[in-house]
């Protein structure tokens, strides 16, 4: 898994921080390189979401959809092709059931 050349090492630095920090974060699962590889993708695709006026709610539940994509796969070109999803309005989104 290639990270790529737009990646710098302020990124990884910022992403490092907010990994370190994170209380929802299992001890030891962040040191799982795979895993923190996935980590650094899905803050990388928050922050492109976000930069597109992306609605947060809709962020936290595109970044789940996308950990969950990453699987067995690699976590870059994964959430690339999901940003491209969402530039195009491809992404669908199952509804809320009504309570």
């Amino acid at each position: 898994m290639k990270r790529p050349n737009f990646i710098t090492q302020e990124d990884i630095t910022r992403w490092d921080n907010n990994i370190n920090n994170d209380p929802r974060m299992l001890p030891g699962v962040a040191n799982i390189v795979s895993i923190r590889e996935v980590c650094y993708s899905g803050l990388w695709l928050a922050e492109s979401l976000d930069k597109l006026k992306c609605p947060r709610e809709r962020i936290i539940q595109i970044q789940f959809t996308a950990g969950r994509y990453c699987f067995g796969r690699d976590p870059w070109v994964a959430v690339q092709e999901i940003l491209d999803h969402y530039k195009n309005d491809q992404i669908k989104f199952e509804e809320e059931p009504i309570a």
